[in-house]
């Protein structure tokens, strides 16, 4: 079995080309991140094309085509341009969504199956609830290109099958009668040798975040609730970028947050073990692969309905409804109050979480790929 991945950027797609190079099956990854692969991978088994993200970054920096979508229109459609021309003789093409459309093609001279994976919730429902939440607070709203929603609906037509990392997202795409049977549900996994359970060395009832600062986070339903609770020895503590839309809200908060900003992954280790509690209040996500790795250390979980969690309601924590500050402020009183029950509940997701490796999966895709080939190809 010969795979190629196409992806215009990161994302896990390094992770599971990791493990299709250990098991044999990799034929190449074509990526723009040249310093990641040079690390991971023998030369013949990578292609970049580091371009089109120079050129989207210096359109990011313009706001009215930020805005707009132009980085995405303009970085996803470069790539799959040039990278159509380095696919190699293949069984498998698999190119993460909106990166693949002219690739597809090129790919299918070689009779490869197509499969497309996609990170995120039905581009519909996507492009939906965020410009409802940017209405609502009366911002503007930075929206996906339509051409680059219409070209990920369009590559899904195409594949063969469609990799989703939650039966959250499952819903969404059946909703937008994407076929059942298209659509493989496989969740992430995380890196056991970062993330493990650490020792906590204060008293502080810390709250931590770690994400894009920011509406589709969720984040003002955070700070509202934040407000309410006024925790005595309690900090609320964010870690990551801030997007320029929430600034002047995060800015009244000044004083009662701690903004921390970028923070290294390979450090977020000793964030977690700071921690007590892990939240996430999303209003969309794929599988957010933050909650694994705070799982992993031993954090319960307060997370929403749609960070498309494989935490247990109860057992690791406790999923929320979307858009719910009361619901937050109730959860995190109760955890407040509760150390030793949440301490338990963390000690479960550490434990559970064991199982979702990389390793578990990149055995699930390749199922996948042995369904498409019917046993063909091996």
């Amino acid at each position: 079995m010969k795979v190629v991945i196409s992806v215009g950027g990161k994302f896990h797609a390094l992770e599971l080309a990791e493990q299709l190079d250990r098991k044999g099956y990799l034929e190449r990854i074509i990526t723009t991140k040249q310093w990641y692969v040079r690390k991971r991978f023998r030369s013949a088994r990578y292609h970049t094309i580091p371009f089109p993200e120079y050129f989207g970054t210096v359109v990011r920096t313009i706001p009215w085509l930020r805005r707009r979508g132009y980085y995405s229109w303009l970085k996803d459609n470069l790539f799959d341009a040039l990278a159509r021309k380095y696919i190699p003789p293949c069984d498998i093409f698999h190119a993460w969504g909106n990166y693949a459309l002219a690739s597809i093609p090129y790919a299918r001279k070689h009779n490869a199956k197509i499969v497309i994976e996609r990170g995120s919730t039905h581009p519909h429902f996507q492009d939906n609830i965020l410009r409802e939440e940017f209405e609502r607070f009366g911002m503007e709203v930075e929206r996906a290109h339509p051409q680059i929603i219409e070209k990920g609906l369009r590559e899904m037509e195409l594949a063969d099958a469609v990799i989703i990392p939650s039966t959250f997202v499952e819903r969404t795409f059946l909703d937008t009668g994407v076929p059942p049977e298209k659509l493989h549900v496989v969740p992430y996994g995380f890196d056991a040798s970062r993330f493990h359970v650490g020792k906590k060395t204060d008293d502080m009832f810390r709250v931590l975040f770690v994400g894009n600062i920011g509406i589709q986070k969720g984040v003002h339903y955070l700070l509202e609730a934040w407000d309410r609770l006024g925790l005595k020895d309690a900090e609320l503590v964010f870690i990551g970028s801030v997007e320029q839309g929430i600034r002047p809200l995060l800015a009244k908060h000044e004083g009662k947050i701690i903004l921390r900003g970028h923070v290294a992954h390979e450090q977020l280790q000793e964030e977690y073990a700071r921690a007590s509690v892990f939240i996430l209040p999303s209003l969309q996500e794929g599988s957010a692969l933050v909650t694994y790795e705070a799982m992993a250390c031993g954090l319960p979980l307060l997370v929403s309905t749609n960070t498309g969690s494989v935490a247990v309601d109860g057992e690791h924590g406790f999923i929320i409804p979307i858009r719910d500050s009361d619901a937050i402020t109730e959860k995190l009183s109760w955890m407040y109050s509760h150390r030793e029950e949440i301490r338990a509940m963390g000690l479960r997701a550490a434990e559970y979480i064991q199982d979702f490796t990389w390793e578990r999966y990149a055995d699930t895709v390749v199922g996948v790929y042995r369904t498409l080939l019917s046993g063909d190809v091996v």
